[in-house]
């Protein structure tokens, strides 16, 4: 059986068990409009527009390349006792539903095997960006702190938004956008079964990639 049979049967027989109750444009829109809520959140309370501040997003951007390169490394690509459902859902759902010969979706619904569970939001709000955010405040001060926990927020936004974009058919005028465009063939040549375990695991900024050597 080839690859593409392979992949179209799998997705038949994911998307068969996927609850008739989910929807794609809910579950887009909680990650999206609570995440952005949050941020707005953050800037609300920042006291005053301050050098440093561009050090705290700066900070933050690079924390999560670090931290997104992590977990798509470590734990998306080699089975972990304590991460065992991300694994199974990473390697095991995502990428046997989409190959490099087969990448894109062809449904709303699909956005289920696209995007995050919409509950790993709360969690990255709660047990990374607050954490960290009042950690800086304290050393650095407020609006240090809250610049902070809201990048953190906005580079996982941007992470949901970029790997969405690399995914979607290519009639989106989107997908024609230069750093969309070619961040879509950097994931797609992550998706070829010779690469996955081994190469281009940034999604956002393939900074971390290009610093460890596993940029294609």
């Amino acid at each position: 059986m080839s690859l593409h049979q392979r992949t179209l049967r799998f997705r038949e027989t994911y998307r068969a068990a996927i609850s008739p109750r989910y929807s794609g444009l809910l579950h887009g829109g909680f990650v999206f409009g609570v995440g952005l809520s949050v941020i707005g959140y953050c800037l609300i309370h920042v006291p005053a527009l301050e050098w440093r501040l561009a050090i705290a997003f700066i900070a933050a951007t690079l924390i999560f390349n670090v931290g997104e390169y992590i977990a798509h490394r470590e734990l998306g690509h080699k089975k972990r006792r304590f991460a065992k459902l991300f694994y199974s859902r990473h390697s095991g759902d995502h990428h046997t539903f989409f190959s490099h010969e087969d990448y894109l979706i062809d449904t709303i619904r699909d956005l289920r095997v696209v995007l995050f569970p919409a509950p790993l939001l709360l969690a990255v709000t709660f047990i990374f960006a607050a954490p960290l955010g009042w950690f800086i405040a304290q050393v650095f001060g407020t609006g240090s702190g809250w610049v902070m926990a809201a990048s953190i927020i906005f580079n996982y936004l941007l992470y949901e938004f970029i790997h969405l974009c690399n995914h979607l058919p290519d009639h989106y005028s989107i997908t024609c956008w230069p750093v969309i465009r070619q961040m879509r063939e950097y994931h797609r040549l992550h998706h070829h079964p010779d690469n996955a375990t081994r190469y281009n695991f940034n999604i956002t900024y393939p900074i971390t990639d290009w610093v460890l050597g596993t940029r294609l």
